[in-house]
């Protein structure tokens, strides 16, 4: 959601419409969406599964679509409602759509593969996922001219640190940003947490997400404080000026936005080494990539290279001085909007 708000505030200047399709884990973005464009909210109605109320639906919007002359451009991301539509959207609308990363086996494929002529340009953050479409275009035998039509577009974040500070080594602290949810597998950063406070006692590990208050128990137990769902842009600068490392425990990424967050912090990003994190992450450099794909060795990994980093302040503070330096060199908003608005202000 932060990447698409970024997305509209790149192109302010135009007026947008938003459709929303399915509900989200929270609201705590929905007020930036509806003050960077007009909210249109179908998922109350498509949940209805009524299959006459749903066909006059996609025959009411592809009409308001087609009937309004300054529509110039539709734009779909991780929304298979969106393909329903775009081949009945007259010609001279472009249409455009966006891929984050892909899982194994992603459900996804099917819509990029039967949407492919329809597509005028097809943006992706990293080369991993294009990489990843253009072998889907090769497994269903699919011109290669298509694939000019794929364009990175990285993201970008507001960099709010010009300059580097040093940590508190005396207070380490190790955190876990996002949701709860199977892809994350944040059951085991709790692995992680009881492993290394079996061993050490000067270690704190906190989370911070969506969908984690029913699982306060499994949080409790491995003695994680849980800080809530932060939306407030000043308390989440405060918890990763407080961070030493972040954890990725994920089973697929693009690039997280929490890790260009908190390297613009002088966080150390110690992750799974999935999707396109290897694109920005140099081990042993600028922060640690776990190659263990057995869960039992990555948690292994990951108390290793948190106690060794512990107590080789040395190499600690200069990775965590790279992992700032990186983000000030290659993560800026300026980039993300200039793509942006040449690809939407036409």
């Amino acid at each position: 959601e932060k990447v698409h708000i970024n997305i509209l505030n790149a192109i302010s200047e135009k007026k947008c419409t938003v459709v929303f399709t399915m509900g989200s884990a929270t609201k705590s973005l929905y007020n930036e969406f509806r003050n960077c464009a007009e909210i249109v909210e179908l998922n109350s109605i498509l949940n209805k599964r009524n299959k006459w109320i749903n066909e006059h639906l996609r025959k009411s919007i592809v009409g308001a679509i087609n009937k309004k002359s300054t529509v110039k451009i539709v734009f779909g991301c991780n929304n298979s409602y969106y393909y329903q539509l775009i081949s009945k959207i007259k010609k001279t609308i472009k249409k455009f759509d966006l891929f984050h990363a892909f899982e194994e086996n992603d459900s996804r494929i099917s819509n990029v593969v039967s949407s492919v002529s329809s597509i005028d340009k097809r943006i992706v953050i990293n080369l991993k996922a294009k990489n990843d479409i253009i072998a889907f275009y090769k497994s269903h035998n699919i011109s290669d001219r298509y694939i000019q039509n794929i364009e990175i577009i990285q993201n970008g974040i507001e960099l709010t640190e010009k300059i580097y500070s040093n940590k508190n080594d005396n207070a380490v602290k190790v955190g876990f940003v996002g949701r709860w949810s199977h892809e994350k597998r944040p059951e085991l950063f709790l692995e992680i947490a009881k492993k290394i406070q079996s061993k050490v006692s000067n270690i704190e590990f906190v989370m911070v997400g969506t969908g984690m208050k029913n699982n306060i128990d499994l949080i409790n137990k491995a003695a994680v404080t849980f800080l809530g769902e932060i939306t407030n842009e000043e308390k989440m600068i405060d918890l990763y000026k407080s961070l030493h490392f972040i954890a990725i425990t994920s089973t697929s990424e693009g690039f997280p936005m929490v890790v260009m967050e908190a390297m613009s912090h002088g966080v150390i990003p110690i992750s799974t080494n999935v999707g396109g994190i290897y694109e920005h992450i140099a081990h042993q450099k600028n922060g640690l990539l776990v190659n263990a794909i057995n869960e039992d060795a990555i948690v292994d990994q990951f108390c290793e290279a948190v106690l060794y980093l512990t107590n080789h302040l040395s190499e600690k503070n200069k990775m965590s001085k790279a992992a700032f330096d990186y983000a000030r060199e290659n993560f800026g908003i300026e980039k993300f909007n200039k793509a942006y608005q040449e690809l939407l202000l036409q």
